[in-house]
């Protein structure tokens, strides 16, 4: 058993570690070609914090694990919502954007009633499926969201954006042709047995335990596929920049739903448990508490002591499961 958590710790370095390399010769290679830093921060970079949750996903298709896929998506927009910005605001209070306020986290409802409605469309049939072209319909989804997301930014937000895009990307080296090769097979081999050693140990896990893949997936693969979300809420809260964490938690759930369960319904049709249905329900709650919370406080913002009461109920929400 302490072997597998040991394997599991170092599948989540892999994966991290392995994204790290490939933005970075995705970065230097799209340098190369001129392509303007504004694309590459909106694209490549967004695109990058994702890739342990999509080849955590890739493998859990191939292999036929739908419970974790589907748990690992909606565990982790809700580890999002309470423990990542619960965490965040006890180091500082997290800032509201009325944008967000208004689109995204609406926007984000819509996503969640949307799999909640494929989930159980096929509730004639036994067992629920989400099939394919469903799969094909959240990926739609989810570019049409990356796409009004770039326009949204660069209208509102055009020079500050390049401005600060510019001073991150410029930080990053111009790497040479051989290296960018060899992170790109170093990234990709990272993120390939970084997801292998992750899904593999925690079905082990699950089995010898008698738990579920679901619990699995909800738990000890949300909180790790988490972890750079934990990381950058508290940089961010050290450097008092916390406005801009809920959009880009809200983004990143909206993006969990609809790419990582298309992904993996692309690959091979999902089955879906009807106990999914409490805990996309639930995330809704939390979406709309946050947002009646950020409506009716005057200062625009998520102070410590609800910061404290996020984190108690995602813990209760743990051990509920358990």
């Amino acid at each position: 058993m302490a072997l597998k958590i040991l394997l599991i710790i170092i599948g989540f370095v892999l994966l991290i570690k392995g994204a790290d390399l490939l933005v970075k010769a995705a970065i230097s290679t799209a340098k190369r070609f001129g392509v303007s830093e504004m694309l590459i921060g909106l694209t490549i970079l967004a695109v990058g914090t994702s890739l342990p949750e999509i080849f955590i996903t890739v493998t859990s298709a191939i292999e036929g694990h739908f419970d974790l896929i589907i748990g690992n998506s909606i565990g982790s927009c809700i580890c999002n919502f309470l423990f990542v910005i619960g965490i965040t605001s006890l180091v500082r209070p997290v800032k509201f954007d009325k944008r967000i306020i208004k689109r995204h986290l609406p926007i984000g409802i819509f996503a969640m009633v949307i799999l909640l409605f494929l989930g159980n469309n096929s509730y004639q049939s036994k067992p629920l499926v989400i099939t394919k072209l469903e799969g094909i319909f959240l990926l739609l989804l989810t570019i049409f969201y990356i796409i009004y997301s770039i326009y949204e930014e660069k209208k509102i937000y055009n020079e500050k954006i390049d401005e600060e895009i510019i001073k991150s990307v410029e930080t990053k080296e111009n790497y040479s042709i051989g290296i960018i090769i060899i992170y790109t097979i170093l990234g990709i081999l990272g993120l390939k047995f970084g997801a292998d050693f992750i899904v593999d140990n925690s079905i082990s896990i699950a089995s010898a335990l008698g738990v579920s893949e679901k619990f699995i997936g909800m738990t000890i693969v949300a909180v790790g596929t988490a972890l750079p979300e934990i990381i950058t809420g508290i940089i961010s809260a050290k450097n008092n920049e916390t406005d801009l964490l809920l959009g880009n938690i809200s983004g990143s759930n909206i993006i969990n739903l609809c790419l990582l369960i298309g992904i993996g319904a692309v690959i091979n049709p999902l089955v879906y448990s009807m106990e999914f249905n409490r805990a996309i329900i639930f995330l809704i709650i939390i979406t709309i508490f946050l947002d009646i919370v950020a409506v009716l406080n005057r200062k625009s913002e998520l102070d410590r002591k609800r910061g404290f009461i996020l984190i108690i109920i995602y813990f209760i929400y743990i051990f509920s499961m358990i």
